[in-house]
């Protein structure tokens, strides 16, 4: 009988995260006089991964919903530390990159354009698709969770780590803030409405990574919601479908992302939900442990 491996996709791509990003640490240091408090915040967490996978991957009840759906609570304080390495290598902004390209390939920038259709109605429906991302991976993975699915569901949370992890490095590598900022003053319009448009807006003002636009995280891990929803939960995807088709549109219209970051951020969901195809098969094949679904039940398959 072969050794059992605790770790799962998911955590491997936690882990090797933390490393890569470890090493840039290290490397530009002397771009972040706290350097070694982030060094030991990614060593502390690989720490806490092993411990997690170590004992709870045969656990049950409280425990194994613990032990599926941590990676789903890490990203927020993955993102958090970004929001401090943004300029870890790069010391400005490079906006004008993708507002020359835009203004281009376009003849105009979208989000100026966009300003000529603002209506409260309209504000209200495509920032209301927008908010809808902070609520998207948690309805999916319920729905699987829920209903059994756990191959499918830990198949969706390792590809939305893929892409949040892709894109917190793209953060990193090409700081972009975004048009609110770098088209400030080419904006003549406010975006008005009741109630979804000053809620975006204040969760994005405390919230929000400044310089942390390309690509849109929220468009590659909506796009792996989009994805999954449709092949595993088909009647959840005739509600979320549509909504995330919005909420691409709406990180534009709300000033939150130019173009090109939805493009990137689609790419990224893609690229990610490919990575996973990929490596899952092979992962299983080399006799490793994970979590499947058995009869509809959240029992824990053990590969012998």
């Amino acid at each position: 009988m072969k050794k059992r491996s605790f770790l799962c996709p998911v955590d491997w791509a936690t882990v090797s995260y933390l490393v890569v990003l470890s090493l840039i640490i290290l490397l530009f240091r002397h771009n972040q006089p706290n350097w070694l408090y982030y060094l030991i915040f990614n060593f502390s967490v690989i720490t806490l991964i092993f411990l997690i996978a170590k004992y709870l991957s045969f656990s049950s009840g409280i425990a194994r919903f613990f032990r599926l759906w941590y990676p789903v609570f890490l990203f927020t304080f993955l993102y958090e530390e970004t929001r401090y390495l943004i300029h870890l290598i790069f010391p400005r902004f490079y906006d004008y990159w993708i507002n020359n390209l835009e203004l281009t390939i376009l003849g105009v920038y979208p989000t100026v354009f966009l300003e000529k259709l603002s209506h409260p109605i309209l504000n209200e429906y495509f920032l209301m698709a927008y908010f809808s991302y902070y609520l998207l991976l948690p309805i999916a993975g319920i729905f699987l969770y829920s209903g059994g699915k756990i191959k499918e569901f830990n198949s969706m949370v390792f590809a939305s780590a893929v892409a949040f992890y892709i894109s917190y490095l793209g953060f990193i590598f090409c700081p972009v803030e975004g048009p609110r900022y770098a088209l400030s003053h080419l904006h003549q319009i406010p975006i008005q409405g009741f109630i979804f448009v000053p809620l975006a807006q204040w969760i994005v003002k405390t919230g929000g990574l400044h310089g942390g636009c390309m690509p849109s995280s929220h468009v590659a891990v909506a796009w792996v919601v989009f994805i999954f929803t449709y092949k595993y939960e088909r009647k959840l995807f005739h509600f979320l479908g549509p909504l995330i088709i919005c909420l691409f549109a709406g990180t534009v219209w709300g000033r939150f992302h130019y173009l090109s970051d939805v493009i990137a951020g689609i790419l990224v969901g893609m690229i990610s939900i490919t990575f996973v195809n990929k490596i899952e098969p092979d992962w299983k094949d080399g006799n490793k442990s994970v979590f499947e679904s058995k009869d509809f039940s959240l029992d824990l398959v053990k590969y012998k």
